[in-house]
């Protein structure tokens, strides 16, 4: 389960450095990678259930479990603001996601299991 801890983390950091890469390359005018950071977001979203899931199963300590939580309730947001093109809160919301994602990645990189 430590192994899907940490795809999670870097799936979620790797993912949320795409979108801001799809993002600019849409704005140069090539409104065909607006479809791409659309489906994107759901691989964080998913990156972020997936931590969520093995945090739990993991018996993580409960700050683990919560910042996973507060990432996919982050995401969620963003994915909202994005469809309602609320671009003054879904930019630097973008940018506390990747701060997320070095959280998460660190996190499950630093998590230990007990010895059995």
């Amino acid at each position: 389960m430590v192994w899907l801890l940490r795809t999670a983390g870097v799936l979620f950091l790797v993912a949320v450095l795409g979108q801001a890469v799809l993002a600019g390359l849409f704005v140069t005018g090539d409104t065909g990678f607006l479809d791409v950071h659309e489906i994107n977001s759901t691989v964080v979203g998913l990156a972020a259930i997936a931590w969520i899931i093995a945090s739990i199963v993991l018996k993580a300590p409960l700050r683990m479990v919560l910042v996973g939580v507060a990432a996919l309730l982050a995401t969620g947001a963003q994915i909202g603001l994005g469809h309602a093109r609320g671009l003054g809160l879904h930019i630097p919301l973008g940018v506390a996601l990747f701060g997320a994602g070095i959280t998460l990645t660190t996190l499950a990189f630093s998590y230990r299991t007990e010895p059995k």
